[in-house]
């Protein structure tokens, strides 16, 4: 093969063709990840296991049912059901208040409270970035949003060294130019100029500013030089991009179409683009499952956002935040240790009806990456930044696993964690005085394992049993 010459090496068809006939000799193509957020936790009742459920034989398909995506072959090709992990009882010790934890997702990390950050990098930039598992990509590793460009530990996913938020790109023009704007082509002269005028300009660009932040870099203390590294490893990934010369793929490799921006014309919350974010939600979608197909990235976060807007097309209300997810009251269930009666049932259903419509962009994803052939080799890590939204609380966070890991990890399962608190003492007030959950530091250690990377322990927490070891049973 590699007698056509260098000169071919590099063109995308040729390196495609390389990794199918590697996978053809039973050789594992490398590992993605994509970490998904989605806001105003979970309606415990249609998420949990049903009485006659299993480990491995459950019903995702009854009323009202959070899961039902999964195993919808009608409207999305195939049943996923095989393909997903859905945990119970998986705690976030985070903070006192559970909109500040999207920032203890992929950290493991408790939420300094002057600083509304986490105190340690995220899982994806731990991988990507620290293990260099992003290195051989174009792009090392790329954050997502939508309808906010805020990086308080409240509203962003990805933290590079010492918890430095990164930034998200909301726009999925942009998000399209980061991806695959190296590899468009033109038959217009006057274009491909200037396309090559750019890329020389930005690979002089990044050879500048790299050579001044470093000179600049032996004049600071320690925790000065912890920001300017992670400025250095934004412009290292930045000039990667301006020198990559083709896509290697590791299944169908199809560049992603130009996004239509006129879908969506404004694009931040509070500023008119609330009835646009499902459209852009679409968009990043899509971008991700062809970047992982063609390895222009390996890793990947992406922050998803509610309706709410007037005539959105759950028939929520306009504020759900207001009005669904603080009116939510749940049954001992959905509590999270703070059992108050039964419950109302009325109020389960909107939640679990917008649960329903976060799960169908996942199970949207897998369909594409499936499609693409790289469904078996990609992670995908979703969950929300607390449980019983009306509480505020951190304690079983929805958590969910999909698509594969190479076989590393059994899929098709549902897993419950061992309680918070013991049913004879449900508000945990029986003299126990540390908390006795699973938090999800042990899950981040688990997909730390499955890529391969050596470790026991991930994140900050003042308890080091909460840090260490792997999630039980996965």
């Amino acid at each position: 093969m590699r007698a056509v010459g260098a000169g071919f090496a590099s063109l995308p068809f040729y390196r495609l063709l390389e990794d199918h006939v590697a996978k053809a000799y039973g050789e594992t193509l490398p590992l993605r990840f994509v970490g998904i957020y989605h806001p105003h936790g979970i309606a415990a009742e249609h998420f949990v296991m049903r009485g006659t459920d299993t480990t491995t034989d459950f019903d995702l398909k009854f009323t009202n049912s959070c899961l039902q995506p999964f195993d919808d072959a009608a409207k999305y090709g195939k049943s996923f059901k095989s393909k997903i992990i859905a945990i119970e009882g998986v705690d976030h010790l985070s903070s006192a208040n559970g909109h500040d934890s999207a920032g203890t997702m992929l950290t493991g990390s408790r939420i300094d409270s002057s600083a509304k950050a986490p105190l340690n990098s995220s899982l994806d930039q731990f991988l990507a970035v620290e293990k260099k598992l992003g290195a051989s990509t174009p792009v090392t590793s790329i954050q997502l949003g939508v309808g906010t460009t805020d990086t308080a530990s409240g509203t962003t996913l990805s933290f590079s060294q010492g918890g430095i938020a990164l930034p998200k790109i909301v726009d999925p023009a942009q998000a399209y130019k980061t991806l695959f704007g190296q590899f468009t082509t033109s038959t217009d002269p006057a274009m491909s100029a200037n396309a090559a005028r750019d890329k020389k300009m930005g690979q002089s660009l990044v050879t500048f500013l790299t050579g001044d932040v470093t000179a600049l870099q032996s004049k600071l203390a320690p925790p000065e030089k912890q920001i300017l590294q992670a400025h250095l490893d934004a412009l290292n990934d930045f000039g990667k991009q301006f020198n990559a010369t083709g896509m290697v793929g590791g299944g169908s490799c199809v560049p992603a179409a130009k996004p239509d921006a006129s879908k969506f014309p404004k694009l931040l919350q509070y500023n008119g683009g609330e009835p646009y974010f499902d459209a852009i939600a679409d968009a990043h979608i899509t971008l991700l499952a062809h970047a992982f197909a063609c390895d222009i990235t390996r890793f990947a976060t992406l922050f998803l956002a509610d309706l709410s807007y007037a005539g959105n097309p759950l028939n929520l209300p306009a504020d759900n935040h207001g009005g669904m997810a603080h009116t939510y009251n749940g049954s001992p269930v959905g509590s999270d240790g703070h059992p108050s009666g039964n419950g109302d049932p009325a109020t389960w259903v909107p939640l679990a009806n917008f649960n329903k419509y976060i799960y169908g962009k996942v199970a949207s994803l897998m369909q594409q990456l499936d499609a693409l052939g790289v469904l078996d080799n990609t992670l995908i890590y979703a969950s929300s930044d607390m449980g019983n939204p009306a509480l505020h609380s951190t304690r079983n966070v929805p958590t969910l696993l999909a698509g594969g890991t190479n076989g590393k990890i059994q899929m098709g399962r549902r897993l419950k964690m061992v309680a918070d608190c013991p049913a004879s003492s449900p508000w945990c007030d029986a003299g126990m005085k540390e908390f006795q959950g699973v938090t999800n530091n042990h899950l981040l250690v688990s997909i730390a394992q499955a890529f391969g990377v050596s470790v026991s322990s991930f994140g900050t927490q003042s308890n080091a049993a909460d840090t260490t070891g792997p999630l039980p049973m996965l």
